[in-house]
């Protein structure tokens, strides 16, 4: 009987470190993974989430489908060349590359460097 009773009481002194060991892990575990309201469907452009928290990064806007306003958010491009963005969008019927942004006058390497990572074609 008291061979049985050490026994027992080691199992629990395991399963109590287990225990610590299982909750210590999830104390400090940060996944690294897309919040899943980001995710999107078809491979495209993120989904923005519900809420905008602070810091968070805005979703690209798309340079052949933005209104002068949207346009206008983006860093370097202000209401002038907004305006020149759509005018020669409707001259040429759109950009097929991101690249072709930069012949719109007034926008030149520099301003599409910062521009590049939050702009998409649709």
């Amino acid at each position: 009987m008291e061979k049985e009773s050490a026994q027992i009481k080691f199992l629990i002194g395991i399963a109590l470190i287990l225990a610590a060991l299982v909750i210590g892990y999830n104390a400090f575990y940060i996944p690294d993974a897309v919040p899943f309201a980001q995710i999107s469907t078809d491979g495209s452009a993120p989904v923005p989430s519900e809420s905008s928290e602070v810091g968070e990064e805005a979703s690209p806007v798309s340079i052949n489908r933005a209104s002068a306003e949207e346009l206008d958010t983006l860093p370097g491009i202000g209401p002038s060349l907004a305006q020149a963005i759509l005018e020669y969008r409707e001259e040429h019927g759109g950009f097929s590359t991101l690249e072709e942004l930069m012949e719109v006058p007034g926008i030149g390497e520099k301003i599409f460097a910062e521009l590049k990572d939050q702009i998409v074609l649709n």
